[in-house]
């Protein structure tokens, strides 16, 4: 799997950019992400994800490394508790629908 080597938010643009090892570079909006997010209060526990719109208004309030697999992101209506991985993050950055780890 392939990792990020650097990551940037781009505040007017409202996304996150991420580029990967193998050299693919993406921005992902921050309302994608909000929608896509992983967690258990987002996801359930049902199979599958699916992606919940939380309007274009979301933005990204803080984003830190969790381990060496993931990004924790805090976005503006409060949400934090989404742990997003390399793997999920590159699914999306692939534009393929991410899956659960």
């Amino acid at each position: 799997m392939t990792v990020p080597v650097d990551l940037a938010h781009h505040v007017r643009d409202n996304a996150l950019e991420i580029a990967w090892a193998d050299g693919l570079r993406v921005r992902l909006p921050v309302p994608l992400l909000r929608g896509w997010c992983p967690c258990a209060t987002c996801q359930g526990h049902a199979p599958g994800l699916r992606f919940h719109d939380h309007g274009d208004a979301i933005t990204l309030g803080h984003a830190e490394e969790v381990g060496a697999y993931a990004l924790g992101l805090r976005f503006s209506d409060g949400h934090d508790s989404g742990i997003f991985s390399w793997s999920f993050l590159r699914a999306l950055a692939e534009g393929r629908e991410p899956q659960r780890v």
